[in-house]
């Protein structure tokens, strides 16, 4: 059965399933409905919480759970995030064993991209949500885009002016994730108080006189030397790496929609507000960079966000700075990137 967004927190509040499936292309959207499944599923007893991702065959170790329920004493809840929703046949193989027959003392959650008609047409994927519940979750566009950023305001106890909440639609660009950072940020250091457009755009820059869009227009126009440069002042003042995050997944996204080919870019540009001259600049980079490269580039944006959340304990930074000069199209070893953070 399919779920609508408005239902979720209700239907989270009843009986669980054995199986999710949940879906958006809003990284932010994807993990906080995930964690409000966790945390109503170990409120349920389903305390024991296993990612399958970090098996070196994830379909094969969901095959071993489906058939391992006796040997565990209590309820578990078991995570599996796939990179894209064209399953392999053995993923498929895998997934219809357990579908077949869920064991009581599991539930499963599957996660990922926001699936398209054609694999919403798949046996699998109908399995799925005859025998489960599948969520698919939209970015929020135009009037509604509004609205979030005012909804999430008023879950943080923020009071802005109608300019100030235009002016965080218009720099935020719809992206969710770096827009909640920012309200997150604002709730840090002006607590109680109303926002104005200022303090927006206060937020969104670094006192060391560089800013996320520093960066992100050095790592468009390859300046290797600019990004390591950039990078070592955001880190060192308050730079939010969240932010950086948002400004690179961003493009790469930009990137990727004109690497392949099929739009009217001088429209392209116009409905997503890119003038001169970052378009030659992402005019450049999309003929620089391979469609295998970006792709390999937002999953690092994932892994990188991960770690942001506090579900990696590995450094941010460095992998911020790597994600940079992938974009960039250079290769700098870590000699020369050293010997800059030295200086």
């Amino acid at each position: 059965m399919r779920l609508k967004p408005g239902q979720w927190s209700v239907h989270l509040q009843g009986k669980l399933a054995a199986v999710y499936g949940l879906f958006s292309d809003e990284p932010l959207l994807l993990q906080e409905a995930e964690d409000a499944l966790c945390q109503a599923a170990a409120a349920q007893g389903f305390v024991q919480r296993q990612r399958l991702n970090h098996s070196a065959a994830p379909w094969e170790a969901l095959r071993d759970e489906r058939d391992a329920g006796s040997l565990f004493a209590e309820p578990r809840l078991l995570l599996l995030r796939l990179d894209n929703t064209k399953i392999p046949k053995e993923g498929v193989s895998a997934l219809q064993y357990w579908l077949a027959s869920p064991p009581p003392d599991a539930l499963l959650v599957l996660s990922g991209p926001r699936p398209d008609a054609s694999t919403q047409k798949t046996a699998w994927f109908k399995a799925l949500e005859s025998q489960g519940q599948t969520l698919l979750l939209y970015r929020p566009e135009g009037a509604d885009w509004i609205r979030w950023i005012e909804q999430r305001l008023a879950l943080h106890k923020i009071s802005a002016d109608r300019d100030a909440i235009q002016l965080l639609a218009d720099l935020g660009a719809g992206n969710l994730s770096a827009c909640h950072q920012a309200i997150l940020r604002l709730q840090q250091i002006h607590p109680g108080q109303t926002i104005d457009g200022r303090a927006i755009r206060h937020v969104l820059a670094d006192s060391s006189q560089f800013t996320i869009y520093d960066l992100a227009d050095a790592t468009l126009r390859a300046e290797p030397v600019q990004i390591l440069r950039i990078i070592d002042r955001l880190r060192s003042g308050d730079g939010e790496p969240a932010l950086c995050l948002w400004a690179l997944h961003k493009d790469l996204r930009i990137l990727a929609e004109l690497r392949g080919g099929h739009l009217d870019t001088e429209q392209f540009f116009r409905q997503n507000r890119i003038f001169p001259p970052r378009q030659a600049w992402l005019r450049h980079a999309a003929k620089r960079l391979s469609g295998a490269s970006l792709l390999a580039g937002i999953r690092e944006c994932l892994d990188i966000d991960a770690r942001i959340k506090g579900q990696d304990p590995t450094p941010i930074w460095p992998a911020l700075t790597d994600l940079c000069l992938r974009i960039a199209g250079t290769v700098a070893d870590r000699h020369n990137r050293e010997n800059f953070r030295a200086n």
